[in-house]
């Protein structure tokens, strides 16, 4: 019935910050971006194994008013990506501006190490970094 993953959609509070963190940090691309009426703008940004769609809200007044204010009521999320050098990956959050939350990478709760970047520092979505193991 379900073939892959088409996008994972997020609410963000500035698309051109959270644009610029996924192009700049995480090496995405954006493939397409438009408006509803001036008020809502969207980008979708091809990752390695993903894209994301980039929604930001500047006012009320279209057709998305009703699905968004549900979409902002629900809980957080974060996604997790896969690292070959977890080290490495977070000297380049740091060098690039994005401080992490961890100093040092935690026992994830499989056969891996994980990191997150300071939540509060990311635009859009929390990201994690796993460096998995062959424990």
């Amino acid at each position: 019935m379900f073939e892959s993953v088409h996008h994972v959609g997020q609410i963000v509070d500035d698309i051109e910050a959270t644009t610029a963190f996924y192009e700049d940090v995480l090496d995405g691309t954006v493939t397409s971006s438009g408006s509803v009426d001036g008020k809502v703008d969207v980008a979708f940004v091809e990752l390695p194994e993903y894209r994301t769609e980039l929604i930001c809200r500047h006012e009320r007044g279209t057709y998305l008013d009703d699905l968004l204010d549900e979409l902002v009521e629900k809980p957080e999320s974060h996604v997790a990506f896969v690292v070959d050098d977890i080290a490495a990956a977070m000297a380049t959050f740091e060098d690039a501006g994005y401080p992490m939350h961890d100093e040092e990478p935690v026992e994830g709760l499989g056969p891996y190490v994980r990191a997150f970047v300071e939540p509060s520092a990311v635009p859009g979505m929390p990201i994690e970094l796993v460096e998995e193991r062959d424990d």
